[in-house]
Parts: C-alpha cells; structure tokens; sequence
C-alpha cells in the first residue's frame, strides 16, 4: 500500500481558530446586508454602502464591538497572551453612555431640540372639500415624518417610539382646536421627558388668547427640596405649572401599598418644614387638591368665543399627556367617582371625548374636559435603558435587560434596594476587579436567589431576566423611586433625601 506524503499547507487557505471565526462572522454578515447603488470606502479601503454607515447602531455583539472599534481607531490588532487586563463585566455596559457620551450626546439634543414638532393640522377654509383636506392632512403629515427620520438618521440620534397614526394626531388637533386651556400632564419624577414644548407653540398659533398649562402629576412622589428645585426652574423659563397628585386625591387606586407608606413619611416630614428659596412661595409647591385644581382652571383659562357657537359660558379644557402619566386618574379624582376606566396598558383612551364636570355652586361657568387619546411625543432619548425605564417600552417584552439594570444601579443606591427588597446584594471586591458599586447583574442575581426565580431542574441559576421584569416594574410604578433633576442639578444629591 502506497502511503501518500501529508498535503503542504497553502498558504493562502483560511486560518483556523479566532482569525477564521473573524473571516466566517464577516461573511455571514455580509450575505445578510441589503445592496445599494451608492457605496463608500472606509479608511481601510472597503467598500460600504452608505446606509450602513449612516445607521444608528444602539446594539452589538461583543465581537462586532471588537472590530468595530479597532477599525474606528484606525488600528490593527494582534491577540497576546500577556498584558492582559480584566475587566469586570458591567463596568463599561455596551448599552449604556459613558460619562462623556452623555454630555455629548445631550449637546447634541440640545442643538436639534426645536426640531421635535408636533404635526400642523394644514389651513382649509370652508370652500376646503373634505377629500381636499384629507389629502392635504396626509401629505403635511408625511413631509413631519420624514423630517423626524432626517434627524435621526443624519444626526444620528436616539428618538423615542413616537405616534405614527394619522388618526390619533388628528384627534389632538381636535381637542386643541376647542380647547380655552390646554394642560399637558406630565409624570413628576420627569417632568421634561414628557412634555412637549412645540405643542404649546402650536396652541398659540392656533389662537395667541388660549393658554397652555403643565400639570405635574405624581408630585407626592417628591420631597419638598425636589418641588422647591423644580418650581425655580419653570420660573426661570417661564413655564405656567401646577403640582398635583390625582392618587392623593382618590382618582387611583393602583398605588402599591409600601409606595403609600413611604410617601406618607415624605409628607409628613414635609409638613413642618419652611421653604429656603426667595424665588418661590409655598404656593408655588403646593399639591393642588381637587377644589383647587378646578378653581385654577377657571382662573388660567381665557374666555373666548365659543368653538362650536354655542353660549360662551362653558370652559373648555383640554388634557393631552403621555399613556400612564395618570391623566384618567386626575379625570377621576376631578369626577369624585370612577367615570374612566384606568390602566396599566398603554393607550387605554383611545377616542377623542368630552366630560361635563359638575358645575361649582359659587359660578355660572361649566368645565368640559377634552379628553385626547395618550399620546407619544417625539422626544430625544439618550439610550433604550433609558425609555424602558421611563416606561415608554414594554417590559414584559424586554430582550436586553442588562442595560435598564445597570442603569437602576446607578441611580438608585445598594442599601436601599437592600431595605426595600430585604436582600443582601453580594458584589465583586474591588481587589478583584469591582467597584464597590452593585452592577445590574449583581443586583438581579442577588433578587432572583433571595426570590427562588431559578432556571434549570438540577441546581439551576438565578434568573436573571425574571428578575429585571420585576425590579423594572417596581422602578416604572414608584416603588423604586428615583426623580430626574432639573438640568444642571446633580443627581445624587437631588435624590439624597429620598434615600435616608
């Protein structure tokens, strides 16, 4: 039997090991990318198509990270065996923005802010057929898109999921187009996350007489100082706000009953304490109750002529707000009695309505609320982390919880999670490559052991992303409180005091 010499090795086959999972990943990338007739060249002289360089990408894999920095740096790489160094996992979270990137990226916005409009209704007149006016409402409607998905692309900025359907904005145009006063209710642990600024330049060019008013819902949640913090600040820009909590006022009762504990001790360390401001008055942070809000309606809304020609003794108010900001809530508590349905679903109105408070015995005048469908606003967002934890995206559909984790982490200190959950947080020693800062993944680790959420039949692990849903969850509904400073306040000590 002839015993054939081994094969010389050709030196241009493809190298084994990490150089050919490299070379494997790479092409399998590439089949999966679409083909376009406008290409570019990066600086190592391949060939892109110009989509892809211009696509906001919030999420990658560890090894397209890799190459993607190494080619960003204009470097190569080799693999050594010495000088390695370990880096604790969570340190650098790949979904969230270091330090620096937050600055930049918040310039950024800054620069762009003026863009996030909110759709024009186009001008008709009576002659105006109603196909007319149709088609001219889908094209303005359309030339609005298109000039949000310029920003995004071209600046390459994160937007939240905003409204995308015709007919839910053609519904605010109706509530804003009758309405004497627009409120814009915003959540109180964030108040700017949630309001739009283009819509109150919108009311005004509808008619310079109607006023708009931001109501900040949810302000039980916030201590004293925090009030007094956000009240110079909507001095400062000249915002017209009120605080209110429709939960204080009985138009909620979903609040988790050791969220109620804890802001009954807030108020009532609140309750003795003097105001250390000369720019604001205890009536600036006072949370307004029902009476109060009513009569501020009436005194904030200006007397027009009537939308529909009718008598011009009636008010009309229009509330416009995010879902779950509490806007059936404060409709409730302004009811004295359960008339709209309330829930944790987003979108739970989902019609345009009109509701007839009952008439005050000192006035003639009657409130009619207009009721406008919860709606999405374009607005910058600096990561996803950050919509899931502002509740914007669905957690229960949540993939990547990672990111939300970490950041709970750093907003939120270890001790107090530990008292709130009765847990003890186990993190890496810092000899070891730690912090001494929990990472998100230690946080759901230590939560899913103490909770028995395990996968696995034999021993199994902690489950990790049961526990994200539930922590987030409490993060969303206030059990976890955490309230955004105004800009140029730092966070931690803006939230100190929620924490002693």
């Amino acid at each position: 039997m002839v015993q054939r010499p081994p094969k010389k090795k050709n030196p241009n086959a493809n190298p084994s090991g990490l150089g050919r999972a490299i070379i494997n990943d790479t092409k399998t990338a590439g089949r999966t990318t679409r083909r376009s007739a406008r290409h570019t060249v990066d600086n190592a002289g391949v060939t892109q198509p110009s989509w892809m360089r211009l696509k906001s990408v919030t999420q990658e894999r560890d090894l397209d990270e890799f190459l993607n920095t190494a080619e960003l740096a204009g470097t190569d790489f080799t693999a050594e065996r010495l000088n390695v160094t370990i880096i604790h996992q969570d340190q650098t979270n790949p979904y969230l923005l270091t330090p620096e990137q937050e600055r930049a990226a918040r310039q950024k916005q800054d620069r762009n802010s003026k863009r996030l409009t909110v759709p024009r209704r186009p001008q008709w007149t009576a002659k105006t057929t109603g196909p007319e006016l149709e088609r001219a409402e889908k094209d303005a409607f359309l030339e609005w898109r298109r000039g949000l998905a310029e920003l995004q692309e071209n600046q390459d900025l994160l937007m939240t999921p905003f409204e995308r359907n015709l007919e839910v904005w053609r519904q605010l145009w109706r509530v804003v187009e009758r309405s004497n006063l627009v409120v814009q209710i915003c959540d109180a642990r964030n108040p700017l996350f949630y309001r739009s600024p283009d819509l109150e330049v919108y009311t005004k060019e509808l008619d310079p007489a109607k006023r708009n008013l931001l109501l900040i819902n949810k302000a039980d949640m916030l201590t004293l100082n925090q009030r007094v913090k956000w009240a110079q600040y909507f001095k400062r820009e000249g915002i017209n706000f009120a605080f209110f909590s429709a939960s204080l006022a009985g138009g909620s009762k979903n609040t988790d009953a050791s969220v109620t504990e804890q802001l009954a001790r807030m108020q009532l360390a609140d309750a003795n304490r003097k105001i250390d401001a000369d720019d604001v008055t205890e009536a600036d942070v006072h949370i307004l109750h029902v009476s109060e809000l009513e009569a501020l309606f009436l005194r904030e809304a200006p007397r027009l002529p009537a939308y529909d020609g009718g008598p011009t003794d009636k008010i009309y108010i229009g509330l416009v707000g995010y879902p779950n900001v509490g806007k059936s809530s404060t409709i409730n508590s302004l009811l004295g009695a359960k008339k709209v349905s309330v829930s944790a679903t987003p979108g739970k109105t989902k019609h345009f309505q009109t509701i007839i408070l009952p008439q005050a015995e000192d006035t003639t005048e009657q409130i009619i609320l207009c009721d406008c469908p919860g709606l999405v606003f374009p607005n910058f967002a600096s990561t996803k982390a950050e919509l899931v934890c502002n509740g914007v995206l669905p957690i229960d559909q949540l993939r990547e919880y990672t990111g939300p984790a970490t950041l709970l982490a750093q907003r939120v200190p270890q001790q107090h999670l530990e008292r709130l959950y009765g847990i003890t947080i186990y993190i890496k020693p810092e000899v070891d490559g730690g912090t001494g800062v929990p990472t998100g993944t230690e946080i759901l680790k230590s939560y899913a052991a103490a909770r028995g959420l395990i996968k696995g039949t034999k021993g199994g692990i902690p489950d990790e992303s049961q526990a994200a849903r539930r922590i987030l969850k409490d993060f969303v509904t206030g059990k976890i409180l955490y309230v955004a400073p105004p800009p140029g306040e730092d966070p931690v000590a803006f939230n100190a005091e929620l924490y002693e």
